[in-house]
């Protein structure tokens, strides 16, 4: 094996001790879906909509350890709806796999602020942060508000994922992009790498492409470019950059988005469904470093590259046979 391929290797583990820091036994995921300000009757009506399709899925999915919090869909109590947000993300325990926060509605920039309106007090892209920061686990963040865009720079960081309706704040006009996602976030037939389940990417490209099939339908200009971010660095890629789950542009700093949304799923099906906390670690580890040796594919002859690969193939279908094994019964010679 050669000295690029060790090279690698060491690059690839002491990046992965820091974005891969999620408690082996944390077996617990939580949504918490955010129904904004609608302004108008019929943007209410249209966000409530995307919201239950959102918890129609995860009911659906019939996840035990996935667990719903919705707030801002019930009349205005006490409590406002900021402080709900602030508390339901503050009570997460510190030992959950994934935490998912889904913003529904409409958004302003004022180029100072990225914000989120909510009922109430607005919620800030940097209060958001804030919160988020302390918890250890992987963080979803999905803003599908007009003006969205301000919040994937300020919501950047390892072991994070940054989702958000639109490019820039400048793109401030209704967005239709979360009604889109909603529709797509589960649906088993935009499978686009055929393992049984939709991930987090593939639903991005399926809704943003939707989107924008929608502005040359109704031939007007599209208002509004979804962005995802997934690499920590705050740049953001959007959906025209790839092919099926595979990025074909590069970006100037020539890291892709993309890899790590690909590894989550709302609703985890077939042997995805069966792995514990600590085998999803392992083969989310083994995976990047497979795909950190294909993108540097052309440092290698074909015998280097085969054999930089083998190893952790043989490694991740370890993982998925030891699964399948436990879950076929053992039959006795009195069977």
């Amino acid at each position: 094996m050669n000295a690029i391929y060790s090279l690698v290797r060491l690059l690839i583990f002491a990046a992965l001790s820091v974005a891969f820091s999620i408690d082996v036994d944390a077996q617990e995921r939580k949504v918490i879906i955010v129904v904004g300000a609608a302004g108008m009757a019929e943007y209410g009506e249209q966000f409530e909509t995307w919201a239950n399709n959102w918890e129609s899925a995860i009911e659906a999915g019939k996840d035990s350890r996935l667990s719903l919090a919705k707030i801002g869909l019930n009349p205005a109590g006490e409590t406002s709806d900021w402080n709900q947000l602030k508390a339901a993300i503050e009570s997460t325990k510190k030992e959950i796999d994934e935490v998912w926060v889904v913003l529904i509605g409409h958004g302003t920039d004022d180029r100072t602020n990225s914000k989120f309106n909510l009922r109430g007090q607005d919620v800030t892209a940097t209060q958001l942060n804030d919160w988020l920061a302390p918890l250890p686990c992987r963080t979803i963040l999905i803003n599908c508000a007009s003006a969205s865009g301000g919040f994937v720079n300020k919501l950047k960081g390892p072991n994070r994922i940054v989702m958000t309706a639109t490019k820039s704040p400048a793109q401030y006009n209704f967005a239709r992009f979360g009604q889109y996602l909603s529709e797509s976030i589960a649906d088993p037939a935009l499978d686009l790498d055929k393992d049984q389940q939709t991930s987090l990417l593939e639903a991005f490209v399926a809704a943003s492409s939707r989107a924008q099939e929608f502005y040359i339908e109704e031939t007007r200009l599209a208002t509004e470019l979804a962005m995802i971010d997934d690499n920590g660095d705050g740049m953001g890629t959007p959906a025209t950059w790839f092919e099926g789950t595979r990025v074909v542009r590069k970006s100037k700093t020539g890291n892709p988005d993309g890899f790590a949304a690909n590894q989550v799923f709302l609703i985890r099906r077939g042997a995805e469904a069966k792995l514990s906390s600590e085998q999803r670690k392992q083969r989310d580890v083994l995976e990047a470093e497979l795909e950190a040796i294909r993108v540097r594919r052309q440092f290698f002859d074909e015998d280097d590259y085969l054999l930089a690969i083998e190893p952790v193939l043989l490694k991740l279908a370890k993982i998925y046979e030891s699964v399948e094994t436990a879950s076929v019964p053992v039959q006795t010679d009195s069977e």
